[in-house]
This record gives structure tokens, C-alpha cells and sequence, in this order.
């Protein structure tokens, strides 16, 4: 579900701007002229965050921050243009998550900190749901969000299309959860058989081929009443596209050696990386079932098209490794968003969670995480390089981090030339942050 926030600010002009701008961000916003209209709002429903101004009348934000803690544990942040040292000190001890000084940047300054309110207001075992698995506060993930939300309580079939690690599992559970339909069963298609294809999708009964010894379920009448995930769907045999197609159109499943029909409730969501209607024109995608699977369509984009989502997904990601690893959230320099933003990450989210994992295992103690971690996750991930280049690669690396990044001491000490060091450089991918920068 969208966050919710309460702003409570006396200024007309600043409310309507800051409103707009959270808005924009992705969350819903109420907004509240005074503190009585904020006790008011609060009285009515429940709030995400409240983000209220310090000076008001009659009712300021530190009597608001008091009579809100006396009922509920809601973050909440205030903000000031000519707050002492003493008000920060007391909002603290009554139980202000942060205090701000105002005018702020909201992209830099205001949006971070109310992401890291959210986050850590969650509960430990609450899990993301639905569109919210998708993280990000980009307008093509605000789109994406709204049209999962859209096709989710539709029986159509729906086809997800994205490259490779951009989410479309993701994706398709978010759909199914929206939906509010009973199981998500999920297969990757290029996993299955053509001599399987037909058995595992629609199940056999006993002795319907050497082997088999007993009835067995296919994965449509496991998911029946719920979702059937097609992943790759395009990796599909021609000859099992028609009889996936019957079973679409009829809603019925033919078990191997079964003689009668059972029908099903299942709704489809495919997902591809391949261009279909490239692969209708070669003959090697039957039109029929393309139309049937793509009444509904979601594109999911490249992460760098979206590159302003970067710091907000990798903040998850980091949450959630640390999480498992059973440690709290690194110190992390400045230098780390810096060199994540620059990246063009071709691998999308499945390549940046490799890069913040590896990060963190290069991390030496409590060191916090740096530009120096995500270079030396991006080469250890390079799979074109041998073993003997990664052993350099880390020469070289070592020296740079002990010469603080300057390039000229760093091949000083290696005692290589301003030509062979611009060499290795390039070949290692030692260049990788600012060579794909520029692509």
C-alpha cells in the first residue's frame, strides 16, 4: 500500500509546494493547516508519518508531537527555520525521529530521511506486498505500480515483458497478491523438457508412460483458483504452444492418459525478454497464443532508465542482506551512491544486488562501504576475466585504495608506465564505473 503522510504546516504557500512534491514521490498526502486540524485528521484515520512544522499557533509542533505520542508510535519529523539547540534537544526526547532545518532540498534532504522513518517503522517480519513490492519513487515506477494495480483483479492473462533481471517475477507476484487469488505457483519454461512439457503443465495419471507409477498433478491444477507463473514463456516448444492455447481458451487441462477434462480456475501471467511479435513473424511463435496471453501487457523498464530509483533499491537490498546476515546497516560513505549512481547497471536489479552483496563482503571489519567496494564488486562480477587478471585487478586495486584513489601514486608504485597502467586499467575493468557512465 502507498505510505501515508499527515503535513501539517501554517503556511499556505510551503504546504501546497511540499504537498505537491510528496505527492509526486509517490506517497498520499494530507495536508493540515494547524495543529488542531492535525489532531483532527489523526482522529479520523491513521497516518504512515506525520511531517509538521515546529512553529505554529495555537498549537506548535512539539504540543502536536506530545498529544501524537500519547496514542500512537507514528514517525514523525519536524522541521524549523530558526529552531535552538534546546528545541532539537526536547523534540528528541519527546519522541521526534528527526528535525530538520528548513528551507531543505526534498530530493536530498526531505525524501531520504522520510524513507528511513518508513523503513524502520516497519515491523521486522513485514514483508512488502502487492505493488509495493516495486520499489522506487520514479514516475515509470509510480506507472508501473498503478498498472499492476489495474490489470490485478482482471481474469485476462497478462504478459510481462522486461530484460533480463529488471523484476518480472517480481512483477507477477505483485499481481497475484493485488488479485487476492489463493496460490502463485511459479515455473521457468526453459527448464522444462519437450518430454516433460506437456506432463508437468498438466499432470499424467498412473502408466500413462514408462515411469509412471502413480497419478500425479500438473502445475494448473496446483494452482488452481490462484496463479500460474510462465516464466520465458517464449521458450515454449511449437509443439505445446496449441495445447497450451486449448487450455486457455477451454479452461479445462487434459491429464496425460487421462480421458476426461477437469476444469480449472487459473489466471496466467507470462513473462519474456524476447520480442514476440518478432518471433510470430519467424514462425516460431503461433499468433493465436500470443493474442491470448497478451490481452493485458506490462513493461517493465531497464534500471537505467530509472536511474534516480538507484539509491532507494539498493537502501532495500542493503536492509535486506544485512538482514539475513544477521548485522545491522554498515556505515557508508558518500563515495558508494556516488559510484552505485554512476553505473549503468546492464544486469538491472539483479546485477545491483550482486554488486551491494559482493560490497559487503569486501568490506574489511566495520569499515564503512565506499567507491572502493563497488569497483572491486563490479571486477570480481566481470565475467570475462581469468584468474591470473583478477589477481592483478586486485594489485592494482590495493594499491589505488592505499594511495587514496590518485591514479598517478598508484601507478608509481606499481612501477608501471602511464601506458601499460591506462592498458591494464581498460582491459580490467578497472575504468568500469566511468566507461559505463558514459554508455
Amino acid at each position: 500500500m502507498t505510505a501515508s503522510i499527515l503535513l501539517v504546516e501554517d503556511r499556505a504557500a510551503t504546504r501546497e509546494h511540499l504537498a505537491a512534491e510528496l505527492s509526486h514521490a509517490g506517497y498520499e498526502v494530507v495536508s493540515a493547516g494547524n495543529g488542531r486540524e492535525a489532531l483532527d485528521a489523526i482522529e479520523l484515520r491513521p497516518f504512515d508519518l506525520v511531517l509538521s512544522d515546529y512553529r505554529m499557533a495555537p498549537i506548535d509542533g512539539l504540543a502536536l508531537l506530545r498529544s501524537v505520542r500519547r496514542s500512537m508510535n507514528t514517525p514523525f519529523v519536524l522541521y524549523s527555520s530558526g529552531a535552538d539547540a534546546d528545541a532539537v534537544f526536547r523534540a528528541g526526547r519527546d519522541g521526534a525521529v528527526h528535525f530538520l532545518t528548513y528551507p531543505f532540498r526534498v530530493s536530498d534532504q526531505l525524501l531520504p530521511t522520510i524513507r528511513q522513518c518508513l523503513s524502520r517503522s516497519v515491523a521486522p517480519d513485514r514483508k512488502r506486498h502487492g505493488a509495493e513490492r516495486l520499489i522506487g519513487s520514479s514516475s515509470a515506477m509510480r506507472s508501473l505500480r498503478a498498472a499492476i494495480r489495474r490489470v490485478a483483479n482482471s481474469e485476462v492473462s497478462v504478459l510481462i515483458h522486461g530484460e533480463t533481471g529488471t523484476g518480472k517475477e517480481v512483477v507477477a507476484r505483485a499481481i497475484h497478491e493485488e488479485s487476492g487469488r489463493k496460490e502463485f505457483v511459479a515455473v521457468a519454461v526453459p527448464e522444462l523438457s519437450e518430454g516433460v512439457f506437456e506432463s508437468e503443465l498438466f499432470g499424467h495419471e498412473r502408466g500413462a508412460f514408462t515411469g509412471a507409477v502413480g497419478a500425479r498433478r500438473g502445475l494448473f491444477e496446483r494452482a488452481n483458483g490462484g496463479t500460474l507463473f510462465l516464466d520465458e514463456i517464449g521458450d515454449t516448444p511449437l509443439g505445446m504452444q496449441v495445447k497450451l492455447l486449448r487450455v486457455l481458451e477451454t479452461r479445462e487441462i487434459r491429464p496425460v492418459g487421462g480421458g476426461t477434462p477437469r476444469a480449472i480456475d487459473v489466471r496466467v501471467v507470462a513473462a519474456t525478454h524476447r520480442d514476440l511479435s518478432a518471433m510470430v513473424k519467424a514462425g516460431k511463435f503461433r499468433q493465436d497464443l500470443f493474442y491470448r496471453i497478451r490481452a493485458a501487457a506490462i513493461h517493465i523498464p531497464p534500471l537505467r532508465s530509472h536511474a534516480a530509483d538507484v539509491r532507494e533499491i539498493a537502501e532495500s537490498l542493503l536492509g535486506d542482506a544485512t538482514k539475513r546476515a544477521g548485522e545491522g546497516m554498515p556505515e557508508i560513505d558518500p563515495s558508494f551512491w556516488a559510484a552505485l549512481g554512476s553505473t549503468a547497471w546492464l544486469g538491472n536489479v539483479r546485477e545491483l544486488r550482486a554488486v551491494i552483496e559482493s560490497a559487503l563482503l569486501w568490506r574489511e571489519g566495520s569499515e564503512a562501504l565506499a567507491r572502493a567496494h563497488v569497483i572491486e564488486a563490479l571486477v570480481a562480477l566481470n565475467p570475462g576475466l581469468t584468474g591470473e587478471e583478477q589477481l592483478l585487478s586486485q594489485r592494482m586495486l590495493d594499491a589505488l585504495r592505499r594511495n587514496r584513489w590518485n591514479q598517478e601514486a598508484a601507478r608509481r608504485e606499481l612501477e608501471l608506465t602511464r601506458g601499460e597502467w591506462r592498458t591494464r586499467l581498460a582491459r580490467l575493468g578497472l575504468d568500469i564505473v566511468k566507461r559505463r557512465r558514459k554508455g
